[in-house]
């Protein structure tokens, strides 16, 4: 049983240094591990209290005393920039509100067709059923590319609008 807590504690403080190093904050030779496991909550960037849960020191990132583990983001930021994603934001919208308009018309011909097989003879079943499954296929065709507006829309938005115009285009072709 020590030996599990002296290897849990070795694993904690080896990761402590890792995190430590990767985030630029000095650790002096003198703070060892059990210094840093026995400090007060408001003790350095990233600690371990009493308890063994490790906290992080907000007081460091307010105060920025850490540029290198400080993450500042500029109030205004590039307006050229935010007004190209703001754009480009606006047509993910659009194309969805198209992709969801021929979703809708597909949805209406699935259940007017759904209730047209519940009272058609069994002769012409088998064609509505065909029907009906070529509906589900682009249904689900759809929406695939609904979803890939806005999974894969934001880092590559030229390729996507072209995969979901296309996928659209087809889509009118058949029907």
């Amino acid at each position: 049983m020590a030996a599990f807590a002296a290897l849990a504690f070795s694993c904690s403080a080896a990761l402590q240094r890792r995190y430590d190093q990767r985030h630029g904050i000095s650790s002096s030779s003198s703070t060892s591990s059990s210094d840093r496991s026995s400090r007060a909550p408001d003790g350095g960037k990233g600690s371990e209290t009493t308890d063994g849960t490790y906290r992080k020191d907000y007081d460091r990132v307010v105060d920025g005393s850490s540029a290198a583990g400080s993450v500042s983001t500029p109030a205004g930021g590039n307006a050229g920039y935010n007004q190209q994603l703001l754009n480009q934001y606006t047509d993910m919208d659009k194309l969805a509100e198209v992709v969801l308009y021929e979703l809708d018309n597909l949805e209406n011909r699935y259940n007017n067709l759904l209730n047209e097989y519940k009272n058609a003879k069994s002769s012409s079943r088998q064609v509505m059923a065909m029907e009906l499954d070529k509906i589900s296929d682009d249904r689900l065709t759809l929406y695939k590319a609904y979803t890939n507006i806005y999974r894969n829309g934001k880092s590559d938005w030229a390729n996507v609008k072209r995969d979901v115009d296309n996928t659209l285009r087809e889509y009118r072709k058949k029907n």
